[in-house]
């Protein structure tokens, strides 16, 4: 009667981790999902982005690989039941919760130094316009697709290489592109983007924040749950209550 009752334990609790690292899996290919589609919606800007941020898209990117490799571990480990690969597949869990908690403190109380540090970067990228073609293509699509002018305003332009030579901000600064657009500041300053290009990509990405917030609640929830049935699966078979 108690090797039955035993037996049904293991089963429920296995079926429990089986859910628990499909979850983890499906969270895993949506944080990878978001950091592809993240750079796809950058494309030819991502030379510029890349240069004046932290990378966030390929760290989200990663993550979500890293995710899918340790739910597909833990899959293998649980149908197996090898105790080794359980405590494996545990102690990754804790290390990747550990180091989520770590990067999201840090990021938080790092936060305005990161924003310094991104204007600081954007502003350099902005001098190599017209003398780097990369970038030159890379700040044309970004102010084109989001509509913005500069870092933190069109008056940006003024201090790099390009805008005190000409004494122009680049064509695709104008709401309505024409050829030569951008050298008619004083006739027709109405028609140039008055606002900055980082205060546009804040603005984008706290609006798809409600998402990659959610998935990494998700993510960290369905970690401390496998902690736990993982936890109780080594307890059953480490006192060999059945014969596996």
């Amino acid at each position: 009667m108690r090797k039955i009752e035993s037996s049904n334990k293991l089963i429920l609790i296995k079926v429990c981790l089986y859910f628990i690292d499909l979850f983890y899996w499906v969270s895993g290919v949506t944080l990878l999902c978001i950091g592809v589609s993240v750079q796809m919606k950058l494309h030819d800007t991502f030379v510029v982005v890349n240069e004046a941020s932290s990378g966030v898209p390929v760290i989200i990117t990663i993550v979500g690989g890293v995710i899918i490799s340790v739910s597909a571990f833990g899959a293998i480990a649980i149908l197996k039941s090898n105790h080794t690969m359980i405590k494996v597949f545990t102690g990754m869990l804790l290390i990747i919760f550990l180091i989520e908690i770590i990067v999201g403190i840090s990021a938080y109380a790092y936060r305005g130094k990161l924003h310094e540090n991104l204007l600081r970067r954007f502003l350099k990228t902005l001098d190599k316009y017209n003398r780097a073609s990369q970038v030159t293509k890379g700040v044309d699509h970004l102010q084109e697709n989001f509509q913005c002018c500069g870092a933190q305003n069109y008056t940006d332009w003024f201090n790099t290489t390009f805008g005190s030579l000409n004494s122009a901000v680049p064509n695709s600064c104008c709401k309505m592109i024409t050829k030569s657009c951008g050298m008619n500041l004083n006739n027709d300053a109405a028609n140039i983007n008055q606002q900055g290009c980082i205060q546009k990509l804040k603005k984008w990405t706290e609006e798809h924040i409600a998402l990659i917030g959610g998935v990494s609640i998700s993510v960290g929830f369905a970690q401390l749950l496998g902690i736990l049935f993982s936890y109780m699966l080594l307890r059953l078979l480490n006192e060999d209550y059945v014969d596996l």
